[in-house]
C-alpha cells in the first residue's frame, strides 16, 4: 500500500533521521538538528492506546525540547472527541486510523494523516490446542504462503465460532472469502459482547475464536495450554490491514510543516527503541497507560502485546513495506 503524500513528507525527513537511533540523551543532543529560537507548542490530543505512546516517551527523555518542541497533552478516551477539537482549532494533532476516521471523512475534510506510527496485527483467529493448525505449520507444510493461507482458512469449515457478531461479522467473513468461504460455511454462536464470547470459549464452548484484543490478550497469555494463534494479517486479506496514525489539519500542516518533520523524527526514533532497547521505554508506556486508560497492565504483558500484535518500523523498514510502490496491494 501506498499513501504518496505521506512518503514525500518521510523522504524529507531523512534529511534529519540520522540521529534516530536508541541513543542516550548526550549523543542525541550531538545529533540533534539546530534548536529554533523558541520552542512550537504542539497541542496533542492524546488516546490511552498501546500505539500512540512515543509522545509519551519523547516528553519523559525530553526529545521535544531538543528538537525545539514543546509537546503539550490533553489526554481523551477516543478518536472521536480529538476529531472533533481538532475541527474547532483546540488541538494540533490528533491520534487515530484510516478506519477510525471514516465516520469524519465528510464532515471534517481539512483531517489529513501525515505520521504512520505503525502496523497494527491484533486481528487475529485463535484456535485450540491439538484440535488446529496455525498458518506457520502449514506455512512449512506446504511451502507456499497462497496455499497456506486457503489450507488454514478451509479448516474453519463446519466448525463453530463464539463470537460477537455485530462488531465482527464483517471481519469473520472476510476472513472466509479468502479461501472462497461464506459466513454459512461455519457455525456461529452470537453473543451480547465480546467478553461473553470469549468466556463461553474458554468454557469449553465452540472451535476457534475471533474478537478484542483484550480477549486475546487473555487467551493466549492466561491460557497457552488450551489456545494458540492460527493467523492474523496473514489470512485475513486486506480487511486485516490496518494502520495507527497521527493527523492534523490541512491548515496546521501548511503552517507548521518543521514541526510534523520533527514529530516524525520522535516517532521514529522510538520505533527503534522498540527494536533494540525496548527496556528503557517500557516503563514509561506502562505508567501512561495505568494512569489513563482505567486498565492496569504490567510490563510483562506490554512486551506481550508489542511483540505479538503491534509492528513498529523503522523509516527504512516503512520505505521496503508500507510505502513500496512495487506492493501487491498498492
Amino acid at each position: 500500500m501506498r499513501i504518496k503524500k505521506t512518503w514525500v513528507i518521510v523522504t524529507v525527513t531523512l534529511m534529519v533521521g540520522l540521529m534516530f537511533g536508541a541513543y542516550g540523551p548526550e549523543e542525541a543532543m550531538a545529533k540533534a538538528p539546530e534548536k529554533l529560537a523558541e520552542p512550537i507548542p504542539i497541542r496533542v490530543g492524546m488516546t490511552p492506546f498501546f500505539d500512540y505512546q512515543f509522545f509519551s516517551v519523547a516528553k519523559e527523555f525530553g526529545w521535544d525540547k531538543e528538537l525545539s518542541l514543546d509537546l503539550q497533552f490533553e489526554w481523551l478516551t477516543q478518536s472521536g472527541p480529538s476529531i472533533q477539537a481538532l475541527a474547532n482549532g483546540s488541538l494540533d494533532t490528533v491520534n487515530t486510523c484510516v478506519v477510525c476516521n471514516y465516520p469524519f471523512y465528510e464532515s471534517v475534510p481539512e483531517m489529513k494523516n501525515f505520521l504512520t506510527v505503525n502496523q497494527f496485527k491484533g486481528f487475529v483467529v485463535l484456535g485450540r490446542q491439538g484440535k488446529s493448525k496455525s498458518y506457520k505449520e502449514f506455512l512449512d507444510e506446504l511451502g507456499d504462503a497462497e496455499k497456506a493461507k486457503v489450507a488454514t482458512i478451509r479448516q474453519f469449515k463446519g466448525k463453530a465460532f463464539p463470537v460477537y457478531l455485530a462488531n465482527y461479522q464483517p471481519l469473520l467473513s472476510a476472513v472466509l472469502e479468502q479461501a472462497g468461504l461464506k459466513l454459512e460455511d461455519v457455525k456461529t454462536m452470537n453473543f451480547a459482547d465480546d467478553e461473553k464470547a470469549a468466556l463461553a470459549v474458554i468454557g469449553g464452548e465452540g472451535d476457534f475464536y475471533i474478537g478484542g484484543l483484550p480477549s486475546e490478550i487473555n487467551l493466549l497469555m492466561n491460557h497457552p495450554d488450551d489456545f494458540k494463534l492460527i493467523g492474523g494479517s496473514e489470512i485475513l486479506g486486506t480487511a486485516g490491514l490496518w494502520y495507527s496514525n497521527v493527523a492534523s489539519s490541512e491548515k496546521w500542516l501548511a503552517k507548521n510543516e518543521e514541526a510534523a518533520l520533527r514529530i516524525m523524527a520522535m516517532s521514529y526514533r522510538y520505533n527503534r527503541y522498540v527494536q533494540e532497547n525496548i527496556d528503557s521505554i517500557m516503563p514509561i508506556v506502562v505508567k501512561a497507560m495505568n494512569a489513563h486508560s482505567g486498565v492496569g497492565t504490567d510490563v510483562k504483558s506490554l512486551k506481550f502485546i508489542f511483540d505479538t500484535f503491534l509492528e513498529f518500523r523503522t523509516y527504512q523498514q516503512d520505505a521496503e513495506t508500507t510505502y513500496n510502490a512495487n506492493s501487491p496491494l498498492d
